[in-house]
This record gives C-alpha cells, structure tokens and sequence, in this order.
C-alpha cells in the first residue's frame, strides 16, 4: 500500500470536519453579505446574493482537478495543469503560494471569469457578446467596406464632400452606437439557481394569472429556476433570458428585454444607410448611361464597384426593411418573435398588449430595468463544494489532493480572516 495513502475512515472523517467548518464559515459570509445586501441601493445586487458565492467548482465545472500524479495518453504529467486550476479556482493567500509552487492570486475572482453560459465578456465583464463573434465581425467589415467603396469610387465630387461626410457620419452612428450597444449589452440574462438541486425540485410546468390569462411558465433544468413568462432559455448562449425574441446570428447576440431597442433602431439605421448609398450609386450609372450610351456589359466593366454596390445595397434594403416591418409589428402588439412563430395568443388574448400606442412607449421610451446580473461582483469561494469535491476523488494515494483538503481545513478554521 502506497504510505501516502490514507485510510478511508480518515477521508470521510476529514470530509466531515471541512463540512461542518465551511458551514459555520458560510453563515458568517451570509451574514456579512446580507448586511451589505441591506446597506446597497443596487437590487441587482441582492437578487444574486447566492450566485456571488460561487466560483470555478460550483459554477459548473463537472471534471475533477486535474493532478500532478496523473498522467495523459502521452505520459506527461498534470503538473501545469494542476497548477493553473488551483491558482484560477482558489484564491489562495501569500504564505501557501510556496507550499504549492504557485504564483501569489492577484486581484479577487469576479463572477464574469466564472460565469457558466458561453457569452464572451469584454474590458473586464462591462461588455457581454455572444459565444460565436462571425457574425458581428462579418456586419461590420461588410458596413465599413461598403462606405469605403462609396467614399473612394461613387462620391467624385471632392475627396471630402458632403455624400462622404453623411456616409461616414451614418457609418459611425451605426456600427459604433447602435450595433455595438445591441451586440455588447446585457440582453436580460437571469441568474442561475446556484441553491437548490434539480432533482429536488418536479420538472413540470405552472401557470400564473397575467391581467387575467392564464400563462404557463417552465422549469429550465439547467438554470434550475422557474422562468418568468415569456422568457426562454438560449441553447446558443446557454443563458435564460428575459422577453427572449430570438439570437441574431448578424450580431452573435440574444435580443431581448435590454436590447431590443438598439436592435431595431441598427436595423433603421442601416436601411437608412443602404438606401443612401443605392440612391447615389444609381444616380451616378444613369449620369454614365446617359454620357456614354453604351451597353450594360460596358458600363460594367469601366465601373464594376458601382454596379456591385448598388446591387448589393439593393438586397440589404429588401432584406432590412422585411425585418423593420416584421419587428415594428410585433412591437406594436407587444409580441415577440418566438411569440409569434409559435402562435402562442392564437387561440387565448395578449395578456401584454396594452394598445398601439402604448406598446411603442413601452418599447422604445420607457427606462430598461437594470441588469439582473453583476458580471463585475466580487465571488467568495464555495468552500463545501471544493471540500466535497476533493474529498470524493476516486485516486487513492494522490498527495495533492490530500494536501489541499488539509490546508483547507487549516483555513477555515484559522485562516479565512487573510482573503
């Protein structure tokens, strides 16, 4: 028997110590958070007290830590790997950092960095984007390059004129506010059950009372919440969402409670900009037409990127103002795209549609709620999961393993006052 194998009644022993020191130690931090809970003016805050305790174990991470004594199909071993979880999960104070030849844990773990959906954070969690950037990166560098061949073939007046200048200005208002604003922003993310358990908790559906009509509400079983009416969960982006429409591809971006304005007002604004530059782009064939009087195949080959401009500006206005009249119909009765695919208020009224009128006040105008999520909030160590977790590894004799389950005992019971 390997020495460094302990027994299996001081595992469980070991296991039941780090749970009854973590749960004394989590009521103190629950005690805490609720004081500050109480002292914050910010509900988004308070509503995701339990999501803010949970870091890389708790958040999803079903594969056990990697370890220095195991080794991969090609015999190298898990050292690195080991040493990278431990220091990204663990916040682990100065004094240890040599004990485990790791680098000191800089600045504290914030929920972005352990976030379970697939969104992609920016600047340090202040900008939230899809899983899948093609699509954002392809709108763009199709807006930017088409008002680059408008400035340098279609607009002849002056190197500077006044079509350059709208075209530019419309360019910038495009993709710099409104596009980036719909494909960065917060679309209504709802925070996961961090509490409960699954299997706990009967996977069927409820119905509340909304104005009147009964409206069904589901379980989502990975988020582990009861969704609100009409929101959904995202298999794209793996997230709830709030007043869920649909995921643009053209954005990598759910659209729903938070963005759905600028995604209307981007897809006004780019059939404004087209439109612009179809109105100009023909303008300038027929002044050629008329000069010359030669064939289409001519005029084709003397000024090709007008003509390949002005047909695909053509598609983009066909394209974008289906979507602008789609959409402004759903917003003036107050549904949403998968409302509609599925007909949901064919056969009972729209609990939500509260006129013409007022729909559009309470899409375009009314102030969005905050976020339900604060990305940028600092997390606390699920200390019973990481316990349970390292205590419950199937590998008899793995020092490392053991080490930390005793180094957390040591800092639940001596040390938690240092983080």
């Amino acid at each position: 028997m390997n020495p460094l194998t302990p027994p299996i009644e001081e595992e469980q022993e070991v296991a039941k110590e780090l749970d009854s020191s973590c749960n004394h130690h989590q009521q103190s931090i629950n005690a805490s958070s609720h004081e500050e809970s109480s002292s914050s003016s910010s509900s988004s805050f308070r509503g995701n007290k339990h999501a803010l305790r949970v870091v890389g174990i708790g958040a999803g991470s079903s594969s056990r830590p990697p370890n220095e004594f195991t080794r991969d199909a090609t015999g190298r071993s898990d050292r690195g790997r080991f040493a990278n979880w431990l220091t990204n999960t663990i916040p682990l104070p100065h004094c240890c950092c040599p004990f485990f030849g790791v680098q000191p844990f800089g600045p504290r773990t914030r929920l972005y960095q352990v976030w379970q959906g697939k969104n992609v954070f920016l600047f340090g969690g202040h900008m939230v984007c899809g899983p899948d950037p093609r699509g954002l990166t392809l709108t763009t560098v199709t807006i930017v390059l088409s008002d680059w061949i408008f400035c340098a073939y279609i607009d002849d007046t002056s190197r500077f004129g006044f079509r350059a200048t709208a075209s530019m200005v419309l360019t910038a208002v495009q993709v710099i506010v409104n596009l980036i604003l719909a494909s960065t922003r917060d679309p209504g993310i709802i925070p996961r059950n961090q509490v409960s358990n699954a299997t706990d908790i009967i996977s069927r559906s409820r119905r509340v009372s909304v104005e009147g009509v009964s409206v069904k509400i589901k379980y989502c079983k990975i988020c582990k919440i009861y969704r609100p009416p009409r929101s959904c969960h995202c298999v794209v982006c793996d997230n709830c969402v709030d007043r869920f429409d649909h995921h643009c591809p053209w954005i990598g971006q759910c659209i729903g409670l938070r963005n759905s304005r600028y995604y209307l007002m981007f897809i006004l604004s780019a059939l404004v900009f087209f439109s612009y530059i179809f109105a100009f782009s023909w303008l300038r064939i027929r002044r050629n037409w008329s000069k010359t009087r030669s064939g289409s195949f001519r005029m084709l080959g003397d000024a090709p990127e007008t003509f390949l401009l002005a047909l695909f500006s053509f598609m983009a206005i066909w394209l974008l103002g289906g979507f602008f009249i789609f959409h402004s119909y759903l917003i003036a009765h107050n549904q949403t795209a998968r409302e509609n695919f599925k007909q949901s208020y064919a056969k009972t009224p729209n609990p939500f549609d509260k006129g013409i009128l007022r729909n559009i006040k309470e899409a375009l105008f009314t102030r969005l709620p905050p976020s339900k999520v604060n990305f940028r909030a600092l997390v606390e160590p699920d200390w019973c999961s990481i316990a349970r977790m390292l205590a419950s590894s199937p590998s008899r004799g793995d020092e490392p393993t053991v080490a930390v389950q005793h180094m957390l005992i040591f800092l639940s019971k001596f040390g938690m006052m240092i983080f």
